[in-house]
């Protein structure tokens, strides 16, 4: 998860003008706390903004009692896990920048002022003309790579279902086709219904196949699929 860096926090040690200007209202975006771009909306860590307010109630503590205030986990805050100093995992609170203003009216101190007057400038980016438009590209950009995706699994899939399809279709030969079904067909029977058949599935854009005899006589004869056969027979009684 990235964030912009460089917290700025303590007024004693800071030279930063951006930090020490109470008449500022739209600081550097870059100063005083990482703001963390990879969610849907911006959000920060509320520990960061417990630290940079100089709360001096235990976090655990201060979070929970300004979530008395009405903010919802899941829509203003979701938790998350932190690694502590001693190594053990803590709890964090990413919150949204509109929870974090609220945060710093709260607090009633310069600082919440200040910080305040921060979020307000990264509101306002993140709302103007030119970031909207290009969330809306990548938003885009997204999408087709998307469709293009479902596009290549359902080619994938047509080309599956067809080959399971053709695997599946039984082809025959008017002799194959003669003996199987006891037809009885004279070779000039035969003959002719060779050639109905192949006409019949040439204007259907039925597929043909080529099949080799075991009889010199024929050679390479064509092989018809069993629907084929199907409709042809029935078209012609």
């Amino acid at each position: 998860m990235s964030r912009k860096t460089l917290p700025c926090y303590s007024q004693d040690r800071c030279k930063n003008d951006v930090c020490h200007s109470s008449e500022r209202t739209s600081p550097s975006l870059d100063t005083l706390i990482p703001i963390n771009y990879e969610t849907p909306v911006p959000t920060v860590s509320a520990r960061d903004l417990h630290q940079a307010l100089q709360v001096s109630t235990r976090y655990n503590d201060w979070f929970s009692r300004m979530c008395d205030f009405g903010f919802i986990g899941g829509k203003d805050f979701y938790s998350n896990l932190s690694k502590s100093i001693g190594g053990r995992p803590g709890i964090d609170h990413e919150i949204t920048i509109a929870m974090a203003k609220e945060l710093c009216m709260l607090q009633r101190s310069e600082m919440g002022r200040k910080f305040r007057r921060y979020f307000i400038a990264i509101e306002e980016a993140w709302n103007s003309p030119e970031h909207i438009m290009e969330r809306a590209l990548q938003i885009a950009h997204q999408r087709a790579l998307e469709a293009q995706r479902r596009i290549m699994d359902l080619t994938e899939e047509n080309e599956t279902l067809e080959i399971a399809l053709n695997a599946s279709l039984q082809f025959y030969t008017v002799a194959k086709y003669n003996k199987v079904f006891g037809k009885h067909w004279n070779l000039a029977q035969s003959q002719a219904i060779g050639k109905q058949l192949s006409a019949f599935c040439r204007s259907r854009a039925i597929e043909i196949r080529s099949c080799e005899t075991n009889d010199e006589r024929f050679g390479t004869v064509n092989s018809y699929p069993i629907t084929a056969w199907d409709d042809f027979l029935k078209e012609i009684q």
